[in-house]
């Protein structure tokens, strides 16, 4: 997983999106728009194309962020820049890695969603 990129998914437009997009143009960093189509399909294959069915998928009714390739000076950097260009903390953030490369986005909306209820000692919501 050498090559980075930041998957963008927005089921609904979102205030921020274009300031992602304008903060990738400007730091040279590589944007894919995720579609609502694509929930099935494996996130190393969002992130870096390759061959995979997309399996059918649990809808995914928020925006998410998955960083892929960074270390994690990068990250820091990365997510500080998401913050002021208006990312609200509350928008579920992960990293690609080994573990979950080959999940769906869907898969890991659903993880996320659970980390988030233990977080706050809630119930899940998806």
């Amino acid at each position: 997983m050498s090559k980075q990129v930041i998957l963008l998914y927005t089921p609904v437009p979102t205030p921020w999106a274009d300031g992602v997009k304008q903060l990738c143009a400007l730091q040279g960093l590589r944007l894919r728009p995720v579609e609502p189509g694509e929930t099935g399909c494996p996130l190393q294959v969002l992130a870096f194309g390759g061959q995979a069915a997309s399996a059918p998928a649990a809808p995914v009714s928020e925006p998410m962020l998955i960083l892929c390739g960074f270390s994690s000076p990068q990250l820091d950097k990365i997510l500080t820049s998401l913050r002021k260009a208006g990312v609200p903390r509350s928008c579920l953030k992960a990293v690609l890695t080994p573990a979950n490369a080959e999940w769906t986005l869907s898969a890991l909306y659903r993880e996320l969603c659970l980390e988030r209820a233990q977080l706050e000692g809630t119930a899940p919501t998806p």
